[in-house]
């Protein structure tokens, strides 16, 4: 009497084994769904990993990834004039990643990329010479930051890794804080004076019009445009000779300049016979890292701290 239910129950031992075994695939099925997404890339639709955790990043990207908590184990947010070091408003948030590249270089250190062992590489369209490589290393994407649309770009970053609310609320507190700027030095300055940034690099003069100082000032902290000011058609700033500054008349100037140029302007009959430096209206500033940080989504809120100061005379 005893076989009967022996035999019962070994056959039931059975059953719930052969049951567990076919329910593991659907079950890690399920699972591999739930830790990867779909996103749509310019060389269509990619499937990353959901959380990324070593994220290397050739893009120009970074200061985004870590502002919605995906900091990058590698970066090309190298300083624009020392591909080898971090420009200073970037240190503290990119502290310990290993830099690849420039965001706008055609290159990327494929062997720095490898040795952070990565699991999800995002490049742009000017390092796709590489892929190849990059994608024998780990998954990777191509994306295009327009660069002069941060808040379109960092849309986009948002929605690749599912974090939208995280960048609605940055914009908003960006937002609030160049509106805020913007009013005290209206305040201080008169609300119909005009303001005006360029940057030199010898005998030529690149003016920011729609892009960086110039969104942020018109666009942003709603300041005073000059008459005369030309358009920005790409990602290109407009150049001026030095005769041709003359024809912006703004109130005050914030010009980026290395020492030599600097020196160069001051000794210039041209310049010195602009309104804005008869008065002492110029504010000056070097190069680096002045021009990155105007085009950071992270450093241009740092920045306006400082125009708050620096342009309040």
């Amino acid at each position: 009497m005893k076989y009967p239910v022996s035999i019962f129950s070994f056959c039931l031992i059975l059953f719930m084994v052969a049951s567990t075994a076919e329910a593991r695939p659907a079950l890690e099925t399920r699972k591999a769904a739930v830790d990867t997404r779909t996103v749509n890339t310019l060389r269509g639709p990619v499937s990353i990993p959901a959380n990324p955790q070593r994220i290397a990043d050739a893009s120009g990207i970074s200061d985004m990834l870590c502002i919605i908590g995906r900091k990058p184990v590698a970066t090309s947010d190298s300083d624009a004039y020392d591909y080898t070091r971090f420009p200073s408003y970037l240190e503290e948030l990119l502290a310990g990643a290993l830099i690849i590249g420039y965001p706008m270089a055609d290159t990327v250190n494929v062997e720095a990329v490898l040795a952070v062992e990565p699991d999800l590489i995002i490049i742009n369209p000017r390092q796709e010479k590489a892929y190849e490589q990059l994608a024998a290393i780990a998954t990777t994407i191509v994306i295009e930051p327009t660069v002069n649309d941060w808040r379109g770009d960092l849309r986009m970053v948002g929605e690749l890794f599912d974090t939208g609310a995280v960048v609605e609320s940055y914009i908003a507190a960006y937002e609030a804080r160049a509106r805020e700027v913007g009013t005290t030095v209206k305040a201080a300055n008169g609300s119909n004076a005009t303001y005006f940034a360029f940057l030199t690099a010898g005998s030529s003069y690149y003016l920011f019009t729609d892009a960086a100082y110039g969104d942020m000032f018109y666009n942003d902290m709603g300041l005073g445009i000059p008459p005369d000011l030309p358009e920005q058609s790409s990602i290109t700033l407009p150049t001026a000779s030095l005769e041709g500054l003359t024809g912006v008349s703004a109130d005050y100037m914030v010009v980026l300049a290395s020492a030599d140029d600097k020196a160069a302007l001051e000794a210039s009959s041209v310049w010195n016979s602009m309104e804005s430096v008869k008065a002492g209206r110029v504010i000056w500033l070097p190069q680096s890292p002045y021009f990155n940080q105007a085009y950071s989504v992270y450093g241009k809120k740092l920045l306006l701290d400082e125009l708050e100061t620096l342009l309040v005379q």
